[in-house]
């Protein structure tokens, strides 16, 4: 049988919202918590590893038995590389932001199904605004928006794939996703349409729109 796992980078500091923003509770639950428990919803997710600070972990992992802990480290590429090893054997490997706790677990699921056929994948939804690159507070030029797509989270890999481009490119700590490093072994990364739902928490405002979100569909 195959082992799918799940890799759950929560190991923010919450500079920008006075604490750790992934234990922020909207409508009654940390963010964190609806995180991991979009993953337990998908039957195929075998092993999930938690990268956290250990206060963290100790709340969420009381609520999920059977979580592996990862600590995290100074980028997201070395948080990454600590729940690799942590996580262990895995054919598939799905990356989460733990500040997106409104993702679709059907959308979970479909991503892993293209990272099986295409070794790799990524939940994006298109733009909707018109982007202009920018350089010393002056418009460059403005971008093509019809091929712009946002990437989001979970991007879903092969699990050797994944290896081997922390290999040969983990030391790309600046990287903002694993992607980009998947992208220079010459994989295509299979894009999987989301919803534009799947938010990062990452301002307060974000939190009241993710509660309204959520009660939307109470």
């Amino acid at each position: 049988m195959d082992i799918t796992g799940a890799i759950i980078l929560a190991g923010g500091q919450g500079s920008r919202m006075g604490r750790p923003k992934q234990m922020l509770p909207i409508a009654g639950k940390a963010v964190l918590v609806r995180s991991i428990a979009a993953f337990c919803a998908v039957p195929s997710v075998n092993k999930i590893a938690v990268v956290t600070t250990e206060e963290n972990f100790k709340e969420v992992s009381s609520l999920f038995p059977g979580l592996i802990h990862a600590l995290p480290g100074e980028s997201r590429i070395l948080s990454l590389q600590n729940g690799i090893k942590a996580l262990g054997e895995a054919d598939l490997i799905a990356v989460h932001d733990g500040a997106r706790p409104l993702v679709n677990p059907e959308h979970i699921k479909a991503c892993l199904a293209a990272a099986k056929e295409y070794r790799a994948a990524v939940l994006c939804v298109p733009v909707k605004d018109t982007i202009k690159q920018v350089k010393d507070g002056f418009i460059e030029q403005t971008l093509e928006r019809s091929v712009l797509w946002a990437a989001q989270t979970p991007q879903c890999y092969d699990g050797a794939t994944l290896r081997l481009a922390l290999e040969k490119y983990g030391f790309l700590k600046d990287a903002t996703d694993e992607s980009q490093l998947v992208e220079k072994l010459g994989v295509k990364v299979r894009v999987v349409p989301s919803g534009y739902e799947n938010i990062k928490i990452t301002t307060p405002e974000d939190l009241i729109i993710a509660e309204a979100l959520l009660c939307k569909h109470k």
